[in-house]
């Protein structure tokens, strides 16, 4: 990485400082307490999203300590916070539960930026954890991933309106996909079957994507529920920054 992407990254991470603050008045109680803090200390940026359509509201705690204080429930996203570096014990469990749906050691180093998504596959609640590369997508650019959330959906392409090859190509169920720098422009984003029937199985129509932001396009819910029904497979765009 150059060092005007290095600049960049680092204005990106500011400004997630920032907008934790703010979502932390609304309602998130953060890991930090901002006045306790040694001057300097190392932190790093996590984000959760609730992609679990089997599990009910949850709690976060983080080494005992209690992360959200508000609701976190299926399709539920919650921005970057501030986290202390090192081996850190993610717990997730049911609001006023003694014991943890699921316990996740992850280990944070200082100044990166991590996504964890909550998934479940034949009954298995789990965590998919990746480190964020945020960069700055350039003039006229949008950056955008896909986390392909389903989990009896088949791998898929990502293909943006009329284009003949798909942007991102081959992603299975669990699987968080590189960012890919793409137009900004207002578009359908068509999630297809990766195998030579190229089936489309969930678009998001007329979806607006704007220059210098960077998203997330998760796949959630399940292929083999019908129309209409609250778990069927549908699209989710998530804004990762910036975030206000």
């Amino acid at each position: 990485m150059n060092i005007e992407k290095r600049a960049n990254l680092s204005r990106v991470l500011k400004r997630i400082t920032v907008a934790v603050m703010i979502v932390s008045a609304a309602g998130l109680s953060s890991c930090l307490n901002e006045t306790e803090m040694p001057e300097m200390a190392p932190i790093a940026f996590v984000s959760f999203y609730h992609g679990s359509p089997q599990t009910d509201q949850l709690t976060i705690t983080v080494d005992n300590r209690v992360y959200n204080s508000n609701p976190f429930r299926f399709g539920n996203y919650f921005d970057y916070g501030n986290f202390y570096t090192g081996s850190r014990n993610f717990s997730f469990r049911n609001p006023g539960a003694s014991s943890s749906l699921l316990d996740t050691l992850v280990t944070l180093k200082a100044s990166e930026t991590y996504s964890v998504f909550l998934a479940d596959h034949q009954e298995l609640f789990k965590t998919i954890i990746v480190k964020d590369k945020l960069e700055n997508p350039g003039p006229g650019k949008a950056l955008l991933r896909i986390a392909h959330l389903s989990p009896d959906t088949p791998a898929v392409n990502l293909v943006i309106g009329n284009a003949a090859q798909p942007v991102i190509e081959e992603q299975s169920f669990g699987e968080i996909s590189d960012y890919k720098a793409i137009d900004a422009g207002r578009f359908n984003l068509a999630i297809r079957e990766a195998d030579g029937s190229g089936a489309t199985l969930v678009v998001a129509n007329e979806t607006s994507v704007l220059a210098g932001r960077i998203y997330t396009l998760v796949i959630r819910g399940y292929s083999e529920h019908g129309q209409g029904t609250e778990n069927r497979l549908s699209l989710q765009m998530i804004r990762n920054y910036p975030n206000y």
